[in-house]
């Protein structure tokens, strides 16, 4: 808002530059002034016909050019809903939608009569679209729209253009408002400021906080702020339509964050992912903005929780770096694309991320139009570390993308019944009795080879990759750390589960037997897929875990199914697994290792400088990455981004060693500084000369739970709204704050107009949205020390730096080539 202001305070300097700038339309009436076309955003205008001079009024329902001055023309509040394009909200809580005569539309039914584009009237400029929410994009247009110039024009008479039929805002000989076909005099409109208790606030979420984040740099150079390394801001398309809600729409947060009774049914009693993740199946209140009864909260998984409002909130606390981290499950979405009513959804992962790609673009555009104007928003997507650093040197987010899919590049496995090969010696030749793959290792430039897919993403902008997620794929294995879902998704995606095996499964492990009414088979009956296979993981004190587990889970997952002598083992290598789901009552790990084709992407990932994440792998895979990154002169850096699968204390230390980074998951205040004070002392032990620091990865959004309230809260350690941060205790100690102002934050709620709505407290609601980020900070205040505050707020710019290192070693391997240690493709252990 400042920047408007400044913008209308400054116009009679500006307006001398106007022709330089390319604004060439003047008009002198009292109070109308050059500006650009973005900065009507979220403030109370009039709007005056150019040909007549009079003022656009309503009566009766109808608008006419009719008031003869702005204190009797209708007040509209204009509501950007991109660049460029608003929504004109007028003093009834209706909206100007076109049509001829032109119409008011409920806010309820708004579409895009109800959106205008706004330009000078002479403006011949090509004003590029942000890639369009939930459509997989074009790579050549994403480029064209990050390298376009706004000529940052300043006109004073504009024309509206419609984004149903792109007609013309007009009046016609009565003076009456219509729609034309043809932008020209009769189109020609200006705009007056008009007092803002004039207008009707358009409805929005609020951030509840008081007061300027930080900007700018330290004297050294360095960044301050604290990164969130594992986000899904924009997974709109995740599970095939069946997690209800965006993080920003069009018309608004009555649109974003509407009742989820279309997907959930009603009661929620179609939530089946929910459910099933959960174990709650008593359904929940659908109800959203502003009552939200039982959404957000910390435990509905399958419910947005990133509302764009929300992460402000995290963004003034001084959120400076999120990994946004597109995400989808295919075999869930195929489960739940029935249930959601979208049953024709594609649920390819790889068309999925891109959708999400595209909405996250769609977000910065959306953000910058709430700020009013191209780059003015503070959530800035960026491709390399020196992009980050001029973004968070100005107050801004840095925002990198990534991909966090289980057959990442289509590169899907069907297991072949007649194989005999263990991973590590696929050929991806099913003609010899080899496995089958959806993606291939040539070069010849077709669409679904590995080179031409990675390209592709550079182009989309993405940065970072899991290799692997949730199921088995092409590379090699997933950890393991569910016993029962996670298994029977890896028998569907690796080949399908067909009617006998889902029933045998099912009887196994006790699963309610409806689900086999919505399990994907395949069509003609057959199927090959094949549970994990296994062996016994390592202990704790075994060579492997050096010392302990950063966190246990993907190795120490017991109870897989029945031991012998109930049932064989038939999985690769006469292992525990494979087509039934025979295991010993022994912890166990995934036996499916590197594969050939999984080797040849690891390298070209490394070539192309892509932020490289571990965690999702294979216990044993990880050591394996580990072994190649630390084949590289320089090591290539690999990072954990949301560490709380399978990563040992030895692994850790080798993460560091090799200039990467652990940031754990956030599941509560203690449990991360219990974290920190297991991970440090590794970082010391690694030997490395590279800074430390602890962000972490929220998963918010990616059907994980969010941070818990704190187990017990001693006597004067109670979370109190409002809180201030940057300022007080704790910051008072760290110099880097010295000259930071507070920020207060008030108790995050939800409200309308009328008073409706709730609020939530950290205390006794943990991180029930993504906004409450800032109030775990306080929760760290009250708990943590100054050492431990330091590490988070330096956790941005270390970042910065793996980031950095991940450029170099890039460099190298393009240029040296990759570099294979012997022995790197190995079998796995075999249980005895």
């Amino acid at each position: 808002m400042h920047r408007i202001l400044l913008a209308l305070a400054t116009a009679g300097i500006l307006a001398a530059c106007a022709d330089r700038d390319g604004g060439s339309n003047n008009d002198n009436s009292p109070g109308i002034m050059p500006t650009t076309r973005y900065a009507f955003a979220n403030q109370c205008w009039a709007l005056r016909d150019h040909a007549s001079g009079r003022y656009v009024t309503l009566d009766d329902g109808a608008y006419a050019a009719a008031a003869t001055g702005p204190d009797d023309a209708e007040a509209f509040f204009l509501k950007p809903s991109a660049l460029g394009t608003y929504l004109l909200y007028g003093r009834d809580a209706r909206l100007l939608a076109a049509g001829a005569p032109v119409a008011s539309l409920a806010l309820v039914d708004a579409n895009a009569a109800a959106e205008w584009t706004v330009v000078g009237l002479d403006d011949t400029t090509a004003y590029p679209s942000a890639p369009a929410v939930d459509v997989d994009p074009d790579a050549a247009a994403v480029v064209a729209y990050r390298n376009f110039v706004d000529p940052g024009r300043l006109d004073t008479v504009f024309t509206l253009r419609s984004q149903m039929d792109q007609t013309y805002l007009a009046t016609d000989a009565g003076k009456q408002l219509t729609t034309r076909a043809q932008a020209d005099a009769a189109s020609a409109f200006s705009y007056a400021p008009l007092p803002p208790e004039r207008c009707t606030a358009f409805p929005e979420a609020q951030d509840n906080v008081r007061g300027n984040t930080f900007s700018g740099t330290r004297a050294d150079g360095r960044v301050l702020g604290f990164a969130d390394t594992h986000l899904h801001a924009t997974s709109t398309s995740f599970l095939g339509g069946a997690k209800p809600g965006w993080t920003f729409h069009k018309y608004g947060v009555t649109h974003a964050l509407a009742d989820c009774d279309a997907q959930h049914g009603p009661n929620g009693m179609r939530d089946l992912i929910g459910s099933l993740f959960t174990g709650d199946v008593d359904g929940h209140d659908t109800r959203g903005w502003p009552y939200f009864p039982d959404w957000p909260s910390r435990t509905a998984t399958t419910h947005e929780a990133v509302y764009w409002k929300w992460m402000e909130r995290a963004w003034k606390a001084g959120l400076r770096v999120i990994l946004n981290y597109a995400v989808d499950n295919e075999t869930l979405c195929e489960i739940s694309r029935n249930v959601a009513g979208t049953p024709t959804r594609n649920c390819n992962e790889m068309v999925n991320a891109g959708q999400q790609i595209a909405t996250a673009y769609a977000l910065q555009d959306y953000i910058d139009a709430q700020y009013g104007g191209r780059g003015a928003g503070w959530y800035r997507i960026v491709t390399t570390p020196a992009q980050a650093r001029s973004v968070v040197a100005q107050g801004k987010a840095a925002v990198l993308l990534g991909i966090e899919v289980s057959n990442l590049l289509d590169c899907s496995v069907t297991f072949n019944p007649l194989s005999t090969q263990e991973a590590f010696e696929e050929t991806g030749a099913p003609a010899s009795g080899g496995q089958i793959y959806g993606c291939a290792m040539t070069e010849t430039g077709a669409s679904n080879e590995i080179l031409t897919q990675l390209q592709r993403l550079k182009d989309l902008g993405v940065t970072g990759l899991f290799t692997v997620h949730e199921f088995d794929n092409a590379f090699g294995g997933s950890d393991i750390f569910d016993g029962l879902v996670l298994n029977l998704g890896t028998k569907e995606n690796s080949g399908g589960l067909g009617s006998a095996d889902t029933l045998a499964a099912m009887a196994q492990f006790d699963v309610p037997a409806q689900l086999e009414a919505i399990s994907h088979l395949e069509a003609n009956g057959v199927a090959t897929g094949e549970f994990w296979s296994t062996y016994d993981c390592p202990t704790a004190e075994s060579e492997e875990a050096g010392g302990g587990f950063v966190f246990p889970v993907g190795v120490a997952m017991t109870n897989l199914g029945p031991p012998p002598p109930l049932c064989p083992y038939l999985g690769q290598g006469d292992r525990p697994g494979g087509m039934t789901a025979c295991y010993p009552a022994a912890p166990q790990c995934n036996a499916r290792l590197l594969t050939p084709i999984g080797l040849y992407t690891y390298g070209k990932i490394m070539a192309l400088g892509f932020v490289f994440e571990v965690d999702h792998l294979a216990f044993a895979l990880k050591d394996q990455l580990l072994d190649l990154a630390a084949a590289q002169t320089p090591d290539y850096p690999l990072v954990s981004g949301h560490a709380w699968t399978g990563l040992s204390w030895q692994q850790a230390r080798r993460i560091f060693a090799g200039g990467g980074l652990v940031y754990p998951s956030l599941n509560s205040t203690e449990d991360y500084t219990n974290l920190w004070r297991t991970v440090k002392p590794l970082w010391r032990e690694s030997g490395t000369t590279n800074e430390f620091a602890f962000g972490f990865g929220s998963d918010t959004n990616g059907m994980s739970p969010q941070m818990a309230p704190r187990a017990q809260i001693a006597d004067g350690k109670a979370l109190a709204y409002p809180f201030t941060l940057f300022d007080g205790p704790v910051f008072d100690a760290l110099p880097e704050f010295q000259s930071v102002a507070g920020v207060v934050f008030d108790q995050p709620g939800a409200f309308d107009a009328d008073g409706n709505g709730r609020s939530w407290h950290e205390d006794v609601d943990g991180n029930a949205h993504y906004g409450m980020a800032a109030d775990f900070v306080e929760e760290l205040r009250l708990e943590g020390t100054p050492e431990q505050m330091r590490d988070l707020y330096n956790s941005a710019e270390v970042y910065l730096q793996f980031w950095e290192r991940t450029q170099a070693a890039s460099a190298a391997v393009s240029q040296k080539g990759l570099v294979v240690p012997d022995g790197l493709l190995r079998a796995a252990p075999v249980t005895p």
